[in-house]
């Protein structure tokens, strides 16, 4: 028992090890060689999305040895991007469950996941107040407070659930923002009746910089309520 927990450790280090190698080198032609030919597929079509938006992120991938019914990777990416002129830096964390087969990914799924984007020394320090899972229909807060308020000019912020994860691009219009004194950002979110994740996206704007995360949260079944006999 102990030397195949040895093993799949190993196995798990080697297989990070090289994905972050060929990610951080920029040589895609060796990643098929990871996967297997489905998972791959799917790979390359969010890596390809990913890559045309950040084309410098610099990954770092680690697995999590302390959960022997699972293979997780413990994934870390910083880059930059422009969008209408304005320089944005990208903070990434994702937490992802793998299924292998002879050293190769048969399968993946994001089961943990934020993501950060804000304008290049941007004087903002935004402090997210949320939780990692909720209950399937349970409605929960989510605050997003601006640490040290700047000054006395207006900020102004939007939150929404994501209901097409694609979507992903800063836009006023799909946020609704509304002009506010500074202090941040504070929304109740309703959690979906299945079991799941709800992506919650936000953002907040000031004359000194915008401020846009995208939060994955774990959402669970209801505990059956016991009946008294």
């Amino acid at each position: 028992m102990i030397n195949s927990a040895l093993s799949k450790n190993l196995d798990e280090q080697l297989l990070s090890n090289k994905l972050e190698q060929i990610l951080n080198l920029r040589k895609d032609n060796l990643l098929k060689d990871l996967f297997l030919q489905k998972s791959f597929n799917k790979f390359h079509k969010d890596y390809e999305a990913f890559r045309k938006k950040y084309k410098d992120a610099e990954w770092s991938i680690q697995p999590i040895k302390n959960d022997q019914k699972r293979s997780l990777l413990d994934i870390k990416i910083i880059s930059k991007t422009k969008i209408n002129d304005q320089v944005y830096t990208l903070n990434t964390k994702q937490i992802i469950e793998i299924e292998t087969y002879k050293n190769k990914i048969k399968g993946y799924k994001v089961i943990d996941e934020e993501s950060i984007l804000n304008s290049e020394n941007s004087p903002l320090i935004i402090k997210i107040i949320s939780p990692e899972k909720v209950l399937a229909g349970q409605k929960y807060e989510i605050n997003l407070i601006i640490e040290n308020p700047l000054d006395n000019s207006l900020t102004a912020s939007g939150m929404i659930v994501l209901k097409n994860e694609d979507n992903m691009n800063i836009s006023d219009n799909i946020f609704g923002i509304k002009l506010k004194e500074s202090g941040g950002l504070f929304k109740y979110i309703e959690a979906p009746l299945k079991p799941g994740f709800q992506t919650i996206s936000a953002i907040i704007t000031h004359p000194q910089g915008i401020y846009s995360i995208t939060k994955k949260i774990r959402v669970d079944l209801k505990k059956p309520t016991l009946k008294k006999l």
